[in-house]
């Protein structure tokens, strides 16, 4: 099967993340992993320095997955590592009767998600997900599955 890139239409960061890996230390990963509030809406050296929602990000991207994987209007949706909610606000908007559902490790991103995906979204672990088996047409992962330790990430990938 070919490999084919479904992110093409999402903005690129024009920093230099090598730059960024060599200044950080021990200490600034720790919390990082945390994945609290530094991680979201803390300093940029402990990660994104302020999540907020903006359409430019999600919107042509969800579209891409729509377009690609065929969804129906009433698709059901899983995003893994859901943060705030973002993307499946977008994929909401964009398919009204879709049924979106959303799980991350992040008490806080959790706590401070877009109000109204708030009955969607739980803390949760890819790991252990809390959904019974074939329950949806499309589950992502964004920036989630390859920062699990490999036995754990083989793990996430079987559920």
């Amino acid at each position: 099967m070919a490999e084919i890139n479904l992110m093409d239409q999402y903005p690129q960061s024009k920093r230099v993340v090598e730059a960024r890996s060599e200044a950080v230390s021990d200490e600034v990963r720790r919390i990082s992993r945390q994945y609290g509030k530094d991680y979201f809406d803390g300093d940029r050296l402990y990660g994104y320095g302020g999540y907020n929602y903006h359409p430019r990000f999600w919107q042509p991207t969800v579209r891409r997955f729509r377009d690609h994987y065929q969804l129906q209007p009433d698709a059901h949706i899983l995003d893994i590592g859901c943060a705030k909610g973002f993307m499946l606000h977008d994929f909401q908007e964009l398919m009204p009767a879709a049924t979106v559902a959303g799980l991350d490790i992040s008490e806080y991103a959790i706590t401070n998600c877009m109000e109204d995906m708030r009955p969607y979204l739980q803390v949760g672990n890819a790991k252990e997900l809390p959904y019974a088996s074939k329950s949806f047409d499309l589950v992502t992962a964004i920036n989630t599955i390859h920062n699990l330790p490999l036995d754990e990430c083989k793990q996430a990938l079987r559920e």
